[in-house]
């Protein structure tokens, strides 16, 4: 054992030889036995010496640096790579500031999609499936280590394809551009090591824009585009319309878009400021992928050919033209220096290198990572001599994730250092044992199904509106047509669930209002009458009342001060009063309108207006024969109400059919502006029962007991394993509903219903679903009529 003592400190003596400098130290003229014994007896380093009670050499089994140099060495980071070279002494230099690479041109080629942003389409954007395709070129110079400049040109196509009631339009251009962007990198953040860096550009580009627009077929016959979707030779309302034949598009773009906008032969040509987002992923030394999205405000609006001045249905917006682009590309370098391959381990047995091993602090406590017997210590965490961080309440949680710092001695604690008491582990059971995230959670029960409670609607301010009709049974039959053939009726049921009131308009004014009735009372209806609108009833409002109104909406409109003048602006107070009137009364129907309605159903039974889900807005009115007649709002033109029905059929209403009322009566569709097949037969009977809805959309389906909360979720999961068509969803509320089959009849719901009852699943019941929405079996059973 001697011997092995003696060969491990010749050797240590040897590295620490080579350790110091040039300059000779009093230790190297020592023997091995010699430097033995003056190891055995050197005094405990001073920041470890702890008084005479602690005499000794205890603390120096520590693994602390086995010698004192004569002069101080510094030395480098050790093995921290830079792409390939060990940082310190083979660091290459920034590309940009090497004397060698200032000038280190990079080409790229991208292929992408142009993406249109004007005057056509509702929201003025276009769809990315729908955009066009683009190339670009690019040679970029890097300026400084953050800035690159590119010289880019760019050709494509922009295009649009516009088909509205309204308005069918179409073009395309080809685009040609050229011009120069700044792009900065996050270079002077974002050290080179990393492989993928963000970028943000803006430039200036000149671009030229030849526009055509495809008005004929190849035969050269004009396209015509009807109401009902189909374009024809002929317009729609010509007098040989009934002769006209069916076209299809070619999309071939042959006419010139100035020859059809009206501002002559402006020239196509302007200019664009692109701004623009991406990233740069390097692949390889000389090639990088880059992704790139930019977004072009230009100086022009006659891309598409039309702005603001257009006439009629083709008036555009104020804004100009603009347009996007999206792509990627490869970029190459030029001009790129291989680098030099270096062994990181080729100067490992320096004294540089050994000095800086014994001295590296990866967590950065102040303890080597030779003396530190908990490495990996977060930063600035206060820690003890041998690099651990405090602990001070010994619960075996350090402080800085100890939540309870004076946790009593030998008490257990949670991951937390939070003492598990008795009064822990008493709210922890609580906890468990109700998994819902509030105290106040209420469920609905609808029929024999549980849904989550609706939130409730925000209150309205109250309006006026003309009270027609309030009725607690059926509508007469004779009344029937007269309330359709109003174009603003609505229908509210009152809070006691009988009472059902038919009013017209809804009005802020109360003038607007009282001059609306008094037009119905001029029509016959005598009984017509102003009823204020609040959040849960409709009340009918005395005439003395109503005067007592006026003449304080009056008073309050002569006094209207806008700019803070008092009198001066009672004029101006008039008139936009006056227009606020003349709006609310433009909204409202007259008695000579033809009003348009969509029908979506006739039923013995009453259904709830939300198996209609559509934003048409539906009217439900009951009958004198009990039929619950259900239909939409009132359109003034025939194309409004048309692609309502076109709407709702894709909706699944496929049935849905439109009539039409005018002064109180129903009146034959070919009698109005529509055009109607003359083979087409319409029935004007109006006590006939039909449903639009698809009965395909009607299901039953069998639910597996009551809603699940989630912490009964997994032995649910193992109770229906052996049921292969079961279904788990989770609910707006967080609870579990688990459903198994899917019938078209109730019948056979029922049929299987009672085959998992004799597997177990006594609390089984029947629900009923419209298009996966939940409804009542009641409401299910009317519809598949």
């Amino acid at each position: 054992m001697k011997k092995l003592i003696l060969f491990i400190f010749l050797l240590v003596s040897v590295t620490v030889h080579s350790q110091t400098d040039t300059t000779s130290s009093p230790l190297d003229k020592l023997t091995s036995e010699e430097l033995l014994n003056y190891y055995i007896n050197e005094k405990e380093p001073i920041q470890f010496y702890k008084g005479p009670e602690h005499a000794g050499d205890s603390s120096y089994n520590l693994l602390n640096p086995l010698t004192v140099p004569t002069r101080t060495v510094y030395a480098d980071p050790l093995l921290h790579f830079y792409r390939g070279s060990v940082v310190g002494k083979d660091e290459e230099s920034d590309s940009s500031n090497s004397v060698i690479q200032r000038l280190k041109p990079k080409v790229s080629l991208g292929v992408g999609r142009l993406g249109f942003y004007g005057d056509l389409y509702s929201k003025h954007l276009q769809s990315p499936l729908t955009a066009r395709p683009a190339f670009d070129l690019n040679i970029s110079q890097r300026l400084t280590r953050y800035l690159q400049l590119n010289f880019t040109t760019l050709f494509g196509q922009l295009g649009a394809n516009e088909w509205t009631a309204t308005r069918q339009q179409n073009f395309q251009s080809e685009i040609r551009a050229g011009g120069v962007n700044l792009l900065y990198d996050f270079g002077n953040f974002i050290p080179d090591k990393f492989p993928v860096r963000p970028f943000v550009s803006f430039g200036v580009m000149g671009f030229e824009f030849l526009s055509k627009t495809d008005l004929k077929d190849k035969n050269g016959n004009t396209y015509y585009y009807w109401s009902d979707g189909s374009i024809k030779d002929k317009p729609q309302g010509a007098p040989d319309a009934q002769f006209a034949k069916p076209l299809k598009r070619d999309y071939v773009y042959e006419t010139d878009v100035r020859n059809t906008a009206g501002f002559g032969k402006y020239p196509e040509r302007a200019w664009s400021f692109p701004i623009g987002v991406g990233a740069l992923m390097k692949v390889t030394d000389r090639i990088d992928l880059k992704l790139n999205f930019q977004f072009f405000f230009t100086t022009t609006d006659y891309i598409d050919g039309i702005t603001n001045k257009s006439p009629g249905d083709l008036k555009g917006n104020k804004s100009k033209d603009r347009f996007t682009y999206t792509s990627f590309a490869l970029q190459y370098d030029l001009i790129a220096i291989p680098k030099h391959k270096v062994n990181p381990f080729a100067d490992t047995l320096s004294n540089s290198f050994w000095l800086a091993f014994d001295k590296e602090d990866r967590d950065k406590d102040g303890v080597p990572d030779m003396s530190d017997d908990c490495q990996g210590t977060p930063e600035g965490v206060a820690v003890n001599a041998k690099g651990c961080p405090l602990d001070d309440d010994q619960d075996g949680i350090p402080n800085y994730r100890d939540d309870e710092l004076t946790t009593p001695l030998g008490t257990p604690v949670n991951e937390k250092g939070v003492g598990q008491t008795d009064e822990y582990w008493a709210s922890w059971y609580n906890n468990y044992l109700n998994d819902s995230t509030s105290n106040d959670k209420t469920t609905e029960y609808v029929g024999n199904f549980f849904t989550p409670t609706k939130k409730p609607k925000k209150a309205r301010k109250d309006a006026f509106a003309v009270e027609l009709a309030r009725y607690k049974g059926a509508i007469p039959t004779d009344e029937l047509a007269f309330l359709l053939s109003i174009g603003d009726i609505s229908s509210t049921t009152l809070p006691d669930g009988t009472t059902v009131v038919y009013t017209a308009g809804n009005y802020e004014k109360i003038a607007t209002a009282i001059k609306r009735r008094d037009e119905f009372r001029v029509e016959g209806n005598k009984n017509a009458g102003v009823s204020r609108l609040t959040e849960n009833d409709i009340i009918p409002i005395p005439d003395q009342e109503l005067e007592k109104l006026l003449t304080q909406e009056l008073k309050d409109l002569m006094t209207l001060d806008i700019n803070g003048k008092g009198d001066s602006t009672k004029t101006s107070g008039i008139s936009q009063g006056t227009t606020a009137a003349a709006s609310e009364k433009n909204e409202s129907f007259s008695k000579e309108d033809i009003v348009y309605r969509v029908q979506l159903g006739a039923f013995k039974n009453k259904i709830s207006t939300n198996v209609f889900n559509t934003s048409a807005g539906v009217l439900e009115l009951k009958t004198g024969e009990n039929i619950f007649r259900y239909v939409t709002k009132g359109y003034k033109t025939i194309e409004e109400a048309a692609a309502v029905r076109a709407d709702l059929v894709v909706q699944g209403y496929s049935d849905a059919f439109v009539t039409s009322y005018k002064e109180g009566k129903r009146i034959a569709l070919n009698k109005t502006k529509a055009t109607v097949d003359k083979s087409y037969k319409e029935d004007l009977n109006e006590d006939k029962i039909f449903s639009s809805v698809n009965k395909k959309l009607v299901a039953f389906k069998i639910q597996l007991g009551p809603l699940k909360r989630p912490a009964m979720e997994a032995s649910m999961d193992e109770k229906v394993k052996s049921l292969t068509n079961a279904e788990k969803k989770t609910t707006a509320t967080g609870s579990i509903r688990y459903t198994a089959g899917v019938f078209s009849n109730f019948d056979d719901a029922e049929k299987f219903r009672k085959g998992l009852e004799n597997k177990g699943f006594n609390d089984a019941f029947i629900i009923a679903t419209f298009k996966d929405e939940i409804i009542s079996i009641q409401e299910a059973l009317e519809l598949m009529k």
